[in-house]
């Protein structure tokens, strides 16, 4: 299961970054920030795929099917940085597109086909790869105010306002998530749902403990000090929001992989 956490984990990691990238425009944020976030993808696709490939045998062939995608979705991140310098914009958004599109299945689609609850598990892994990519996005770009001082702060509204609006989304998908298999009051749990009650409750305070109530306090914050523009406070924020949201997300990943219940 380690492996798997893993290969999902860096993984959600690079199609969150790569997806939201393009929320800031190349010309107004420059290309070195785009490069850097390419090659950032890379290294972390590269990391994912090789996890996996130290399960060898073992490996389920589900997670082999995404282990492709997630190759074919490397090169084209690889081709998109490359074609940075290039300037050809055909090839280069065909590049990206490509790439976003190989990486999505390599996340919400290969690793739970055959599983219960597909649906609810590729829109969890959905919203969970963006919410990991838009607090780093908006996290790097606040330390990049030090390099480009007179950077427009609407770059850093984007994706800080994009971050507070999936942390929400994050927090409703799991009260849902919990209601469906767990519920309220007297209807019987599910099997996943006994599962993630009795046998992992520990770790489900620990996931809302770290990733939702902290990230959700913060919020309001990084709103504030963002419309303030200041960059550096606002940085601070998103910096301990960042180490939160990760943690949150990785406990989320073993609930997913140990329960079936999408958390």
């Amino acid at each position: 299961m380690v492996l798997k956490i893993g290969f999902l984990y860096f993984a959600f990691i690079a199609w969150g970054c790569l997806t939201l990238l393009p929320f800031v425009a190349l010309r107004e944020i420059g290309q070195g920030f785009y490069r850097f976030f390419g090659f950032m993808c890379v290294a972390l696709q590269t990391l994912a795929i090789g996890l996996l490939l130290m399960a060898g045998t073992d490996l389920d062939p589900a997670y082999k099917n995404a282990a492709i995608a997630l190759g074919v979705s490397l090169f084209f991140t690889l081709s998109f940085t490359v074609a940075l310098r290039i300037r050809r914009q055909w090839f280069l958004w065909s590049c990206f597109t490509l790439a976003v599109v190989s990486g999505l299945a390599a996340i919400v689609y290969f690793p739970w086909l055959g599983q219960d609850h597909l649906i609810l598990q590729a829109v969890h892994s959905f919203i969970a790869a963006l919410v990991m990519g838009a607090v780093i996005l908006a996290m790097m770009l606040g330390h990049w105010y030090l390099v480009t001082p007179k950077l427009s702060i609407t770059p850093l509204k984007r994706y800080s306002n994009s971050y507070i609006l999936l942390t929400v989304l994050t927090a409703l998908e799991l009260i849902l998530n919990y209601t469906l298999f767990v519920g309220w009051g007297a209807e019987p749990l599910t099997e996943p749902g006994r599962h993630l009650l009795y046998g992992e409750i520990m770790f489900v305070l620990f996931r809302v403990a770290w990733g939702i109530l902290p990230p959700l306090g913060m919020a309001y914050w990084i709103w504030e000090t963002v419309n303030m523009k200041s960059t550096q406070s606002a940085t601070g924020i998103l910096y301990a929001a960042m180490v939160c949201t990760m943690i949150g997300e990785g406990m989320g990943l073993y609930l997913t992989l140990a329960t079936g219940v999408p958390f």
